[in-house]
């Protein structure tokens, strides 16, 4: 019986492992569905969708081929634009996610809305809605969408040099700052017998505001109803009476006498309040603030000036 030489077993063993065919694993497809278009034209709807395929592939993701979509895909107003419909053309096309939504029109603005769902979910992971104010600046809007998908959350505050729309750059409606006047009344309760030993203090301000777009003052945030933090420093000019009981000699009888200082020195506030009606001509406030006057007062006992001030009033 004759044996095969060992290099021809081997060439032989490399002939048959070369003649199998590799497994082809194929990547998980993203099918983009056509847009639902409501006062936008098919055409503007189509091009879109063709620029976010092309945006979406440039992120590394592998789009199932518009050209094997079924002749019968419903497109224009009757296009899919819910969870059950894109549920079932994943499973049609057995596509790992399907992207689809809506670009309408609302006077001059152009909206994209875009949800995301992964094949076998009840609801979409991607969800966003972005707006144009003209067709050309659609390419940038789909950018920032593709992002969003590519990344797996919203994109729509997350504006790059490439993906910043017309409206972004505009100037918002309400003014971006604003000047007001207002007063405000209330009470001091002063702490570690300061105020040369008073027990409470009337107190009447009359308040400079400014606000910007986010903030006024320190840290307002936005809202007709917010709470604020504030801080501040300046002059401030005190006068403090104390009373001193006195006694003459014969006849012996009492009087009251007084001694006063006052001082004008560096004062310093710390406190938050709360501000209601802020969009309306009129603001409430609720002031409640930490007031040190940065002075001894020493002819007065030297328990220098501070105390918490409680304050409401309006504000224009």
């Amino acid at each position: 019986m004759s044996r095969l030489h060992p290099f021809w077993a081997f060439a032989l063993g490399a002939i048959v492992v070369a003649g199998v065919p590799a497994l082809a694993v194929s990547a998980p497809q993203t099918l983009v569905l056509p847009l639902r278009t409501i006062g936008v034209s098919d055409t503007t709807a189509a091009v879109v969708g063709d620029l976010l395929q092309g945006e979406l592939e440039g992120h590394g993701v592998t789009v199932f081929p518009a050209n094997r979509l079924a002749a019968d895909t419903p497109r224009g107003e009757s296009a899919c634009d819910d969870v059950a419909c894109a549920g079932a053309a994943a499973e049609n096309y057995e596509v790992s996610q399907v992207v689809y939504g809506s670009l309408s029109r609302l006077g001059y603005k152009i909206i994209l809305r875009i949800r995301a769902l992964r094949a076998g979910e009840a609801a979409p992971y991607y969800t966003d809605q972005l707006t144009s104010t003209t067709e050309e600046d659609l390419d940038a809007v789909v950018r920032r969408v593709a992002d969003g998908i590519a990344a797996g959350r919203p994109n729509a505050e997350r504006a790059t040099v490439a993906t910043v729309t017309e409206p972004e750059t505009l100037e918002p409606r309400r003014r971006a700052s604003r000047t007001g006047i207002g007063v405000r009344a209330g009470f001091i309760f002063p702490v570690a017998d300061s105020y040369a030993g008073l027990d409470r203090l009337t107190s009447a301000r009359l308040a400079f505001k400014y606000e910007t777009r986010d903030y006024f003052i320190d840290t307002t945030p936005v809202g007709d109803f917010a709470p604020y933090l504030g801080a501040g420093v300046g002059v401030h000019s005190l006068h403090l009476e104390k009373p001193i009981p006195a006694e003459t000699y014969p006849p012996y009888y009492y009087y009251d006498s007084s001694i006063s200082q006052q001082e004008t020195t560096l004062a310093v506030d710390l406190g938050f309040g709360l501000l209601a009606l802020r969009t309306y001509d009129l603001s409430i406030v609720l002031d409640v603030r930490y007031h040190i006057v940065v002075a001894d007062f020493d002819k007065l006992g030297g328990k220098g000036a501070h105390g918490v001030s409680i304050m409401f009033g309006t504000s224009r």
